[in-house]
């Protein structure tokens, strides 16, 4: 985030690996839409993920899940009320591969730790308080054998309280032990405070074919520089 990052980015991602590990793995993707290969090759010009330095711990456990759904997780504990306030809005799917520079080598193993606000653009109770606390949708994942990742999750909704927002956004923080760590974030082409100083990757996300209710897919390849 671009406004208010430096409090949440330093209680999300110090917690998130340890804290969400054990949710995102009993609660996996629903629905019958299929996005598409994540396994072809990024654009010829592809360069760097754009981002900074990750800075968080990188805990994550080995046998984290590559496909998981965002749920509530770090400083937010699971219950009925907490997980029905990350599933309102559009249902997304964000899948893609995490490369190494040049485009080519997929990073297998790589952790990604997730997290943004609901649709109604809170990342937890006490949104934009002194009290607030993250995060209502948050997982860790590692990439699989082809080093591919995808995870469930709803359209992330604008700052709930703020008179100019920055753009919606996702949040992600990418390790591997033959990379350069980064600190990114996931925009949508067309959001109304979208600026020319977006400071991660925008997409376009496309109609899901065969979901039920229907939802949106969003693909994300992630290119990280050499450590």
């Amino acid at each position: 985030m671009r406004r208010g990052r430096t409090l949440l980015i330093a209680v999300a991602v110090l917690a998130l690996g340890a804290g969400v590990v054990a949710l995102v793995a009993r609660d996996r993707p629903q629905g019958t839409g299929k996005p598409g290969p994540a396994t072809a090759a990024p654009a010829k010009d592809c360069e760097p993920t754009r981002g900074q330095p990750s800075q968080g711990t990188g805990a994550i456990a080995a046998d984290a899940p590559s496909r998981t759904r965002l749920g509530p997780g770090v400083e937010v504990e699971r219950t009925a009320e907490t997980v029905a306030a990350g599933r309102g809005g559009r249902r997304l799917v964000v899948s893609g591969s995490v490369y190494a520079a040049g485009c080519t080598t997929p990073l297998v193993g790589a952790s990604l730790e997730v997290w943004q606000t609901n649709a109604d653009g809170e990342y937890g109770p006490g949104h934009g308080t002194d009290d607030g606390r993250c995060c209502y949708l948050a997982a860790a994942l590692r990439t699989d054998a082809r080093g591919r990742y995808q995870l469930e999750t709803v359209m992330p909704g604008h700052y709930k309280g703020e008179e100019r927002p920055p753009p919606a956004h996702i949040h992600f923080e990418v390790r591997h032990p033959d990379a350069a760590g980064l600190l990114t974030e996931l925009l949508f082409a067309g959001d109304p405070w979208l600026g020319g100083d977006a400071p991660g990757e925008i997409v376009r996300p496309t109609e899901l074919a065969g979901s039920d209710p229907p939802a949106l897919h969003a693909r994300f390849d992630i290119v990280l520089q050499p450590g």
